[in-house]
This record gives structure tokens, sequence and C-alpha cells, in this order.
């Protein structure tokens, strides 16, 4: 889209060192290793990111930069757990780490002293960088020596707290750190309102924001919201998320794809089978799924959560009670009086941040477009129902793109249900009875030619980084 490719353009223009602070859904995944790939040449990668979205990555590179810049499933490597990175025939200090390591800002913490025993990543990218937004936690102590040691270091966030300017000042050391030369407390001073108390200083306020997000726009951030864009985005954009395969319990369940895959079965017993391995996939996903609503919840915005068990439903609750979010929740139990009432609360009240619906009671008759996000936490195998449920917050009355994310859990009932929704609606659509289409969110089946149009004409302008970067007058067209 045109807007990514300024994004991109920008990106190179300022030596490969920004923040990207596009709105949730303008494609910040893609600008991100656009501009890392101009500097291929500077690799080893490093992707930082939240933990629950490794895999996603992981996928997206190889959608991406798979075909223009060959590279394998062999070249990435996705780090899952602190005792694996450690271990002395996982990484080699002498031949450095692979040409591309994913790592959770939680094993990145873990895994400091091992990482400073390797020769400096030359490109980093951190993802949902407001992860970074204070000094004294471990994630951005270990982050910042890298950050410093690296030629290019891109940003991503969705959320770059304009309004908290202190949750800024570390992403802006990361990118450049002589950007603001008093260090933090003059930083605090003109813009976050410090008042000194009996107890030191208080950074928590907030002053000259519009000189700031001025200096900051001229220097290393570049924002678009979707309302710049909207004319460029498609209404509902789908993807899947691969969830993190650590965290799925698979080997329980083996048994049933084993079953599944009998050919001696008939369709009703097959039929028996795929239900009860979709009601164990629930069990065994539920982990990884609390993972990822814990990462979403960082972001403090609206979403709506789908899922079809009960098992998975009070989990999630679980989870939204235990980080003392407000909520709603609407399912088979809920009376049909109050299903508007509660609604309502999730419509017009901004500290009620996620709507927690289940897929078969709370996929139709309800308004929900305060949210532009929508997550189906399981999947469900009739494509009518779930795009039924997509648009509780696709709608008259929603002004924005709504993003739509399905959490996919390999080895799982979900290998077979997302094959049948997929296969259903193409039914359909040869029927005449259907204009939807799941096949384009399908990330393990991309195509190179997907990224031709893009990625090498970035290799082609941008084939020699460093001399690209050393003037930003110019601009080259992508």
């Amino acid at each position: 889209m045109p807007f990514q490719r300024d994004g991109v353009r920008l990106g190179l223009q300022r030596g490969g060192r920004i923040l990207l602070a596009d709105d949730m859904g303008l494609g910040k995944t893609l600008q991100g290793l656009a501009i890392a790939a101009a500097f291929r040449s500077e690799w080893p990668l490093l992707i930082v990111t939240p933990s629950s979205v490794r895999f996603t990555w992981r996928e997206q590179i190889l959608r991406w930069l798979g075909g223009p810049l060959n590279i394998h499933r062999s070249d990435i490597d996705v780090v899952c757990s602190a005792r694996a990175f450690t271990t002395d025939d996982y990484l080699n200090p002498r031949q450095g780490p692979s040409l591309i390591t994913v790592l959770s800002y939680d094993l990145l913490s873990r895994c400091a002293a091992k990482l400073s025993e390797f020769p400096p990543f030359g490109v980093v990218i951190m993802d949902e960088s407001h992860f970074l937004k204070n000094f004294k936690t471990a994630r951005t102590k270990a982050a910042m020596p890298m950050l410093k040691a690296a030629k290019r270091v891109i940003l991503l966030t969705g959320t770059p707290a304009l309004s908290r300017p202190v949750e800024l000042f570390p992403q802006i050391t990361a990118v450049r750190p002589s950007l603001f030369k008093g260090g933090f407390h003059e930083f605090g001073l003109r813009y976050c309102a410090a008042k000194e108390n009996p107890w030191g200083w208080d950074y928590s306020g907030c002053s000259n924001m519009q000189e700031l997000q001025i200096i900051l726009e001229a220097t290393i951030m570049i924002r678009r919201v979707k309302s710049d864009v909207l004319s460029q985005l498609p209404p509902k954009r789908r993807e899947v998320v691969i969830l993190d395969p650590s965290l799925i319990k698979s080997a329980s369940i083996k048994h049933l794809e084993c079953k599944m895959s009998a050919v001696e079965l008939k369709a009703l017993e097959k039929h028996g089978e795929l239900l009860r391995y979709f009601k164990e996939t629930s069990r065994v996903k539920l982990s990884a799924v609390e993972q990822y609503v814990s990462d979403l919840l960082e972001a403090d915005r609206k979403f709506i959560v789908f899922a079809h068990h009960v098992e998975m439903l009070d989990a999630i609750h679980r989870l939204l009670d235990s980080k003392s979010v407000r909520f709603i929740r609407i399912d088979g139990k809920t009376p049909s009086d109050q299903r508007q009432v509660v609604c309502e609360r999730f419509q017009l009240e901004e500290a009620c941040k996620v709507a927690l619906l289940s897929i078969t009671a709370a996929g139709t008759g309800i308004n929900l477009t305060a949210a532009t996000l929508v997550v189906f936490a399981e999947l469900f195998w009739n494509p009518g129902i779930l795009i039924q449920a997509e648009d509780r917050a696709y709608r008259i009355g929603q002004q924005d793109s709504v993003n739509v994310r399905y959490l996919l859990a390999e080895g799982t009932a979900d290998d077979h249900i997302w094959t049948l929704v997929k296969t259903k609606l193409d039914v359909l659509t040869r029927a005449g009875l259907n204009q939807e289409s799941f096949e384009n969110v399908d990330l393990t089946r991309a195509q190179a030619s997907e990224a031709g149009e893009f990625f090498p004409s970035v290799r082609r302008q941008f084939s020699h980084p460093t001399q690209s970067s050393r003037s930003t007058s110019e601009r080259p067209s992508l």
C-alpha cells in the first residue's frame, strides 16, 4: 500500500533507525521487515517480540522474505526456552547466532548474559516496543546494550505513549541516544511536567506535547492512524496467528490425531472423533491462548475474544480477573434481557477493554463496534457462524478497518477444522452463495510471488544501504 511504502522510504532515509508507531492493523510487521531487508548485508537479524507471536513472525518472514532473500525455515531460530538457549550446542560463540533469531522479551532478559558472548546483531527489530517503557525493568536493561551496539534499530508499536512521555523516553534513547542531550531529567522537566515532592521527583505528568510530537516526527518517529489511510485499507482483514508450540501440549492428544487419520473410519465415526479432538484441543491450547491475550492487554485497547468451549471461556475469564481488567462476558447463561445492557457497557465505557463472547451464543444480534480487533481463541466448523461473529465489530457504525485474528495450534484439531472451514467456504463461493474467502490468511501457504512487487525494489534501490543513509535529502522511489 502507498502509505506502507512511505513508511519504508522514511525508515531507509533515517538510516534504519526508526520508531514506527502506526496504528494497529496498518502493517508494521511488513514495513519493519522491508527496512531490515534493505540492510541484509549487515545481518544477523534479531527480532524481539511478545512470546505469543514468535512463531507468527517466523511465518511472516518466510512469506515476505523467503523468495526475495532466499530465506528458509532453517535460517530462522525461534528460541523457545532459556534452557535450550543456554546449552552449549544451541549457539556457538565462535560462529555467532543464526541468520535470524526470534526471541521473546522474557527470554531476552533471562538470556542476556549468553547473548553478550556473541558479536552484535547488525539489525534489531523490537516488536511492541512499548514493552520497553521502564528503564528499571529487566527486559529494558537487557535490551539497551544490544540496541546501542546494533547499526539499525527498528521499533514497532501501535501505542507509543504520547500521553505518557516518561514511558516513551527509553524508546527514544534506543533509536537515537543523543536526541535529548540533557538526559532524562531535562526531558522530564520539559515534557513530563516533572515535580519535586518529599519522596523525590514525579515524572508521571505531561507537558509541551505538541512540541514533543513535532520533534519526534522530524527525527525518529512515523505515526499514521487508520483514519489517515482508511481509503487505502480493506474493510476487514484476516490473519492467522500460530500459537507458541512450546505451550501446546499436543503429545497428550496425539492418539486422537491417529484416529482421525485412520482411513477405515466411517464418516459418522470420523465426525465423532473430530468433536472429541476439538474439545481436547481446547484444553491443550489454554496456556498459549492465555499468553496471547495477556500480551494483547499490554496495548490497552478494546478487543473482542470469541471461544466455543466453556473451559476456554472460563480460563480467559480468570485471566482477566487476575489482571483486574474490566470486561463483559456473553455466553449461553446470559439472560436475553441483559445482553443489550452488557453490550452498551462495552460500547460506552472506555475502561471496559474486553468482550469475552461465546461463538454460538453471542455470534449474532449484538453490536460491538467500539472494538476494531476480533480474536478467535478457538475455531468452529461452520464458516457462516465465524463470519457472523466477525461482524459483531464489522457492521454499520464501524468507522475503522476491522482486524480479525484466528489463533491456531499446529498439530491439533485446528489443522483439520481450518481446512474444513476453507473447503466449505469455497463450495459456497462456487455456488454463488458467498463472497468471503479464508484462503489469503493461511500464512503457511503464502507464495513468494506476493512479495515480488515490494521487496525486489527495496533490494535494487537500497543494495548499498550505508550510502542511502548518508543523505536524508534524497527521496528514493520504491
